[in-house]
C-alpha cells in the first residue's frame, strides 16, 4: 500500500504546473494567477545588438594589432639576420668565437649509430665503429623493460644522459623495431 502512495505522489510531482492549475480550476478552487508584465523585446534587443557590434569591432582591432606586431617582429628579425651574416663571417675568418648564436645551438654530443641484431639468446648491440662496446642483452631483460635496458647500455658505454642527450631513447626505438 505504501508503494502505491509513493508512486502516485511521484506522478503528481512530475505533472506540469499548467496541468495542475487546470485541475484546480475544474474543481472550482481559486487559482492565483500571476500577471507577467509586458516586456518590449525591441528595446532590450537594441543594447544587445550594439554590444555585439562593439565586441566584433574590438576583436577585429585586436586581430589587426596582432598581425601588425608579427609583421614588425619578422621585419626586425630579417634586419638582424642581414646585419649578423657579415659579422659572423668576419669572426670565422679571424678564428674568433662569435658571441651571437644562430637559430640553433651546438649539439649536446656527437652523432652515434647503433648496430642492433636479434639472436637466439637476446639482442646484440654495438656502437658503430666501437667494437669494445658490443654487448648481448638477454630477451628476459628486454621483456621487463626495453627503456631500462637501452638507458643502462648507453649510460655504461657512452655516459650519462645529461652529457650525451637522448641516445637511450633512439636505442630503445631500434630495439623495439628489431623485436617487433
Amino acid at each position: 500500500m505504501a508503494k502505491s502512495k509513493k508512486g502516485s505522489a511521484k506522478k503528481q510531482r512530475a505533472k506540469p504546473k499548467a496541468e495542475k492549475r487546470a485541475r484546480a480550476e475544474a474543481a472550482g478552487e481559486a487559482v492565483e494567477k500571476k500577471e507577467v508584465p509586458a516586456v518590449d523585446l525591441g528595446a532590450l534587443r537594441k543594447p544587445v545588438e550594439e554590444a555585439k557590434a562593439s565586441l566584433d569591432a574590438a576583436e577585429a582591432e585586436a586581430k589587426q594589432a596582432t598581425e601588425k606586431a608579427h609583421a614588425a617582429v619578422a621585419a626586425a628579425r630579417e634586419i638582424y639576420r642581414t646585419a649578423l651574416a657579415p659579422y659572423r663571417e668576419a669572426c670565422r675568418k679571424a678564428n674568433h668565437a662569435c658571441e651571437f648564436e644562430g637559430g640553433r645551438g651546438e649539439n649536446v654530443s656527437d652523432k652515434v649509430s647503433f648496430l642492433v641484431e636479434k639472436m637466439e639468446k637476446g639482442v646484440r648491440i654495438t656502437v658503430k665503429w666501437k667494437p669494445d662496446t658490443e654487448e648481448i642483452i638477454p630477451l628476459a631483460v628486454l621483456k621487463e623493460s626495453i627503456n631500462k635496458a637501452a638507458y643502462g647500455y648507453t649510460d655504461k658505454h657512452l655516459g650519462p644522459k645529461e652529457k650525451i642527450g637522448n641516445k637511450g631513447g633512439s636505442l630503445s626505438t631500434r630495439l623495439r623495431a628489431v623485436l617487433g
